[in-house]
């Protein structure tokens, strides 16, 4: 009992459709490998891709390291390596290759009958297709059958799929047992003649579509999802650096008077009631860029957020003495908008967290910055990570400048800050949030699909 959920192409909906077959199935939520720069703490202490969690969530599982295997974050310094959870250091792209191997061993050893998987990127790419460990390498060696989700909106969607069967080897073609048209306009008989066509050609049974639907109703992956947030007359501007992360977390402005737009030049943060330094993967090289694009001058009059790199940027100084950030050991000046330094340990800070101080704050920290003060005082304690108790000072506000460590903190009482700016925010949790996006999403997939069929598949 399993099914590979894969595509020709990346951003075509493979994480929609996981979402809502986790729920309908019953299954679990699977993805070998996943490169992204949006993650989350697992329940056994490590970090995995945020998606993987969101899937998990919102089909009322708890997030396990062994939903993804294998995450990627691009660092500007390589591509950081986490194995089940836990960080092997920075790669380069020729030296991640001769661990996949080994890499496929492992996940070998997790894949169960009961999971939903999700392959990465395109399925066949003739360059990469033997290190496929998402994905090809699942169906040839495991025998777990696939079908294909297919976006009809940005053309060539038949042709694709076709190309995809045409370059598996033959002993591998029969795994492809269906497929679902995605991001689809108008009326479904315009897609017959079309489906006759590969049905034919392929063997592939037509399992369905889904709609276009003008607003996702699951939070996005990654950077290539990113766009405007939100339909309040406040403005808030979120500044898209380089190596962003965790943006999803800008989703609680859905609930609020504000809208929100990712911007990458000083003159469109015009207007704005509340500007947002996000997390961001290489604190470094996203100062460089912010200096570079001339932002520095402009965020000293904006009411500013900083969330985790963010908040660190916002500092007097920034102390690299291993290289994590820079590449190499060195120490740089943050914008100096609050009186903090921010020193980076190797050990890195992978958990859910609790705080209390002027307000009561709760998400998660995924960060090997850790704050020092000079002059400003926290804003809050951190007496919770885990489930274990701790003492961490962390959080700082001067006027308007607000910074914190901690992501997803708008989901909690930290949004109250906020209020002063005019902005009000009125989600539930994160975790209630998701339930109910993976709720609507299973909701608009099952008006057009044959989950029967699906469920069929799953089962063989």
């Amino acid at each position: 009992m399993a099914i590979i959920i894969s595509s020709p192409m990346s951003d075509s909906g493979k994480s929609f459709v996981v979402t809502t077959l986790t729920r309908a199935l019953n299954g679990v939520p699977f993805k070998a490998q996943n490169m992204s720069l949006n993650s989350y703490p697992s329940d056994d202490g490590g970090e995995i891709a945020f998606i993987q969690s969101f899937q998990a969530l919102g089909a009322g599982l708890r997030p396990r390291n062994f939903m993804n295997p294998v995450l990627l974050k691009p660092s500007g310094n390589g591509i950081e390596v986490i194995v089940f959870g836990r960080s092997l250091g920075n790669f380069r792209a020729e030296e991640y290759y001769k661990l996949i191997p080994d890499l496929w061993k492992k996940v070998k050893s997790v894949v169960s009958r009961d999971m939903v998987i999700e392959s990465a990127g395109g399925l066949a790419e003739p360059n990469f297709m033997e290190r496929d460990i998402s994905g090809f390498l699942i169906m040839k060696e495991l025998g777990i059958p696939a079908i294909l989700v297919l976006d009809i909106d940005r053309g060539g969607a038949f042709a694709s799929a076709f190309g995809v069967y045409n370059i598996l080897p033959p002993s591998v073609r029969g795994m492809l047992r269906g497929f679902i048209i995605n991001k689809f306009r108008g009326e479904e008989k315009f897609l017959e003649e079309g489906v006759k066509w590969l049905e034919n050609r392929t063997g592939m049974k037509y399992l369905g579509f889904v709609p276009y639907l003008e607003e996702s109703p699951i939070m996005p992956e990654d950077s290539m999802n990113v766009r405007e947030v939100g339909f309040g007359e406040r403005k808030v501007s979120v500044i898209s650096y380089p190596y962003m992360s965790n943006f999803n977390e800008f989703y609680a402005f859905l609930k609020s008077n504000a809208t929100v737009r990712f911007v990458t030049r000083p003159s469109q943060l015009e207007g704005s009631d509340l500007v947002i330094l996000p997390g961001t993967r290489n604190t470094y090289q996203s100062l460089v860029w912010l200096k570079e694009r001339g932002f520095v001058e402009t965020l000293r009059k904006y009411p500013l957020l900083g969330v985790c790199g963010g908040f660190q940027i916002m500092g007097k100084k920034l102390i690299d003495p291993y290289g994590l950030e820079a590449g190499e050991p060195r120490e740089y000046q943050g914008l100096g908008l609050l009186s903090i330094n921010v020193r980076f340990e190797v050990d890195k800070v992978v958990s859910l967290s609790e705080g209390k101080g002027e307000v009561e704050i709760k998400g998660y920290e995924i960060r090997r910055g850790r704050i020092e003060y000079v002059n400003d005082k926290p804003l809050y304690v951190i007496h919770k990570r885990n489930g274990n108790h701790v003492n961490v000072e962390d959080g700082a506000m001067r006027e308007e400048k607000l910074g914190t460590s901690i992501h997803g903190s708008l989901y909690s009482g930290f949004r109250k800050l906020l209020e002063d700016l005019g902005i009000k925010i009125w989600v539930k949790s994160m975790e209630e949030e998701i339930a109910d996006m993976a709720s609507k999403a299973t909701e608009a997939f099952r008006k057009g699909v044959d989950i029967d069929t699906i469920q069929e598949i799953y089962k063989s």
